[in-house]
């Protein structure tokens, strides 16, 4: 009687590729449980909006480090006094991220939300939108992991693991058109919201 090792490695391989999938579900739950209150909250409007009487700003740089370049990116950070449009709540030493500098004196519209205080305009819930969007690729690319194995070194290749889905017929294309939405909807919420 002759056995044949399976291309892909051992059974171990295909068990790490399940730890990937299950790494990816909780990063994704996790992204999502953060994400969903601040969208909510974005949504409906909530925060009280005011004003920041600026004090002083300072310019602080931030490098990305690319494949083949480095680039710097100039970000500012004012200080001031925030007072609500009503009247009724002001703060002293509130520090908000700008997109660009302001002279000692100048009044910013800012909206306090949380605890936190934002530009009105760094508010979008497009972005937060697009970030659940892309859990939906993570939870979808996760449980293909989870279930095939995929995703470990010397584990299975990806068409392998396409047909070693259970049910393939109806998972491949549940996960697939999920993944793509999630894709399709991350892209739309990036460019266009």
């Amino acid at each position: 009687m002759v056995t044949t090792q399976p291309r892909y490695g051992s059974t171990g391989s295909l068990w790490a590729g399940r730890l990937v999938g299950l790494g990816l579900l909780l990063v994704a739950v996790v992204i999502a449980v953060v994400t969903i209150p601040e969208l909510r909250s974005e949504l409906a409007g909530d925060g009280t909006e005011g004003t920041l009487t600026v004090s002083s700003c300072e310019t602080h740089t931030r490098t990305h480090y690319g494949t083949h370049r480095r680039t710097t990116q100039l970000e500012f950070s004012c200080t001031g006094n925030w007072t609500a449009q009503d009247g009724k709540a002001s703060y002293q030493d509130v520090v908000v991220n700008t997109s660009s500098r302001f002279e000692t004196g100048a009044k910013i519209p800012v909206v306090q939300a949380d605890g936190t205080f934002e530009l009105p305009e760094d508010r979008a819930p497009g972005k937060d939108a697009g970030i659940l969007a892309f859990c939906l690729c993570l939870v979808a690319f996760g449980i293909f992991c989870l279930l095939t194995g995929f995703g470990a070194r010397n584990g299975p290749a990806l068409s392998e693991s396409w047909r070693r889905l259970p049910a393939s017929r109806v998972t491949g294309p549940v996960l697939g058109g999920v993944f793509a939405l999630g894709a399709l909807a991350a892209l739309v919420c990036a460019l266009a919201l």
